[in-house]
C-alpha cells in the first residue's frame, strides 16, 4: 500500500510539472524520446509516440523496469537551463525548487541533480544567515550519500568543509579534513582538505590574537601564535609549491596566503604572493582578487607618501 501511495505521488508530481523532452537510453541500444510520467526504483512509465507507418502515429504509455534503462536524459525543468548557464543570476528560491525536484534522481546515472545541489549549496553558503549554512550541509550530505557522480562527491566534501568553517565548527572541520588527507590520494581532494585546515586554523589565529592582544609579550601564547601562522601559510602555499599545474587552486592558495601575511602585518610577503598570481596565473579566477588586494596594499602607501611630502614642503 505504501509503495502504491508513493508511486501515485510521483505520478502526480511529474505529470503537473512542465519539462523538456525526456530521452531513455535502454540497455538493448534503443533510444526513446518520451515524457516520463512516473518513476520509482521498480517502475518507469512514460508517454511516447509510435510510428505505425504510412504517415500514421499513435500514442502509447508503456511501463517498464528501470533495470532495462542504461541512463536517462531528463528534460530540463523550467529555469534549469538558465540556472546552469548563469548560476549567479538564479535566486536561492529558484535553486531550492530545482533541487527539490531533481534530488530524487541523484542516484540515477547521468543525472545532473548533483550539479544543481552543488549550485544550491554554494548559494546557501553565500547567504548571511547561519541557518542557511546548516541547510547547505544537509544538501552536501545528501549528495555524498546518493549521487552517482564521484566528482560531485569531491565538491560536496569541499562545500561541507567550508560550511563547517563558516559555522565556527573548526575542530570538526579540521578533523574531517585531516581524515580526508589520510584516506584520499586524489591531488585535488588533498589540496581542498589542506586548504580547509588552513582556513580553520586562520580563524583560530584570529581568535587567539583577539583574546590575547599582547601575545608578543606572552611567552606562553607567542609560540602557539607563531606555529599557527607559519602552518597556515605553509598549507595555503602547498598547491603552489607542489602542484603548480593545478593553476586555479595554486592561485587561490597564494591569495589566501597573502591574506594571512597581511593579517600578521607582513605586507612585503603579502605583495609577493599577490604578484606571483598576477605574473604566473593571469587566467585564473583568483586574478581579480589578487589585483584588488594589491591595490589596497599600495594605495595607503601612496597616500602616506603624498602626505609626508606635503608636510615636508
Amino acid at each position: 500500500m505504501k509503495r502504491f501511495l508513493f508511486s501515485a505521488i510521483i505520478i502526480v508530481t511529474l505529470a503537473t510539472i512542465s519539462r523538456g523532452e525526456d530521452v531513455l537510453h535502454l540497455k538493448d541500444g534503443k533510444v526513446i524520446s518520451c515524457e516520463i510520467t512516473a518513476i520509482t526504483d521498480n517502475v518507469l512509465t512514460y508517454k511516447t509516440t509510435i510510428d505505425l507507418g504510412n504517415g500514421r502515429t499513435a500514442s502509447a504509455e508503456p511501463t517498464i523496469s528501470p533495470e532495462a534503462v542504461e541512463f536517462i536524459e531528463f528534460g530540463p525543468l523550467p529555469g534549469e537551463t538558465e540556472a546552469l548557464q548563469a548560476p549567479e543570476s538564479a535566486s536561492v528560491e529558484d535553486l531550492r525548487k530545482l533541487w527539490d525536484e531533481k534530488s530524487r534522481h541523484l542516484h540515477r546515472p547521468k543525472s545532473n541533480a548533483g550539479e544543481i545541489g552543488l549550485l544550491y549549496g554554494k548559494r546557501l553558503l553565500a547567504e548571511p544567515e547561519s541557518h542557511q549554512w546548516d541547510f547547505a550541509i544537509a544538501v552536501f550530505d545528501r549528495i555524498l550519500d546518493r549521487d552517482w557522480n564521484a566528482e560531485h562527491h569531491l565538491r560536496a566534501k569541499s562545500g561541507r568543509l567550508k560550511a563547517l568553517i563558516q559555522l565556527g565548527r573548526l575542530n570538526e572541520a579540521i578533523s574531517e579534513a585531516r581524515q580526508l588527507t589520510r584516506e584520499s590520494e586524489d591531488p585535488e581532494m588533498l589540496i581542498e582538505a589542506r586548504y580547509a585546515i588552513a582556513q580553520a586554523d586562520f580563524e583560530k589565529l584570529k581568535q587567539l590574537e583577539e583574546e590575547n592582544p599582547k601575545w608578543e609579550e606572552d611567552d606562553t601564547v607567542r609560540p602557539e601564535r607563531e606555529s599557527l601562522y607559519h602552518g597556515i601559510v605553509d598549507e595555503f602555499l602547498w598547491p603552489y609549491l607542489f602542484h603548480g599545474t593545478e593553476e586555479a587552486l595554486a592561485a587561490r592558495g597564494l591569495v589566501a596566503a597573502a591574506e594571512a601575511h597581511r593579517f600578521a602585518g607582513n605586507l612585503d610577503e603579502a605583495r609577493a604572493c599577490l604578484n606571483d598570481v598576477v605574473a604566473l596565473y593571469p587566467d585564473t579566477p583568483a586574478l581579480a582578487d589578487a589585483q584588488a588586494s594589491l591595490k589596497t596594499l599600495t594605495e595607503p602607501e601612496s597616500e602616506n607618501a603624498t602626505t609626508s611630502q606635503s608636510e615636508t614642503n
